[in-house]
């Protein structure tokens, strides 16, 4: 199978389902699925988690994690017994695992670590959607480049983004700009000045 990122019902023997997922990322490396969308494009909204387990793939030689949640969806007509259930959603990959071992090494004045929203394919491809930076939020509207880099001097080993973002909301309204996002081991951040790293 090459899905990474699939659903598979608690005790069946059903073949998984492979998903497209929103998820959440937080600042503290955990994620959190918002929804997910199922290959007929039926959406289903997350409303509980009940568990999230970190696992081992043998076929994939492998780590991720695995939520047992209760979705439903998204718009879901009257008198529906089948539109709310109970399932497994699974990321397959590294990626996914909330390591959780960045400390004090990787931390520096001009890093503000962020949660940030994406929408994750079944095959491990994403697309960053919206980051958070105090109050602010920023619609991610175009991403113009992605590339690995190590930055000693930052503590930075991942994988930069530049973006472009739209401010919603507060007073600068709809205003753009271009805005440098990585990712390391398992959080995102933006350079507080929030035009460095942008080049």
């Amino acid at each position: 199978m090459n899905a990474i990122i699939y659903l598979k019902q608690p005790g069946s023997d059903e073949l998984p389902i492979p998903v497209t997922v929103r998820i959440e990322w937080l600042p503290n490396g955990k994620i959190r699925p918002l929804m997910y969308w199922t290959p007929d494009n039926s959406c289903y909204v997350v409303k509980h988690i009940y568990e999230s387990v970190r696992v081992s793939f043998l076929k994939e030689n492998g780590v991720g994690i695995r939520y047992k949640v209760k979705a439903e969806l998204e718009e879901m007509p009257d008198n529906t017994s089948n539109a709310r259930h109970e399932i497994y959603l699974y990321f397959a990959d590294n990626r996914f695992c909330e390591q959780g071992f960045i400390d004090e090494r990787y931390s520096h004045p001009s890093k503000e670590y962020v949660p940030i929203t994406m929408d994750v394919f079944s095959g491990g491809d994403y697309e960053l959607i919206s980051f958070r930076l105090g109050d602010n939020c920023y619609v991610v509207e175009k991403t113009l480049k992605i590339e690995p880099r190590a930055l000693y001097l930052d503590g930075v080993m991942g994988v930069w983004h530049k973006v472009i973002a739209r401010l919603v909301g507060g007073n600068d309204d709809g205003e753009t700009r271009g805005v440098a996002i990585s990712w390391e081991v398992d959080r995102w951040f933006v350079y507080s000045s929030f035009g460095d790293g942008a080049e």
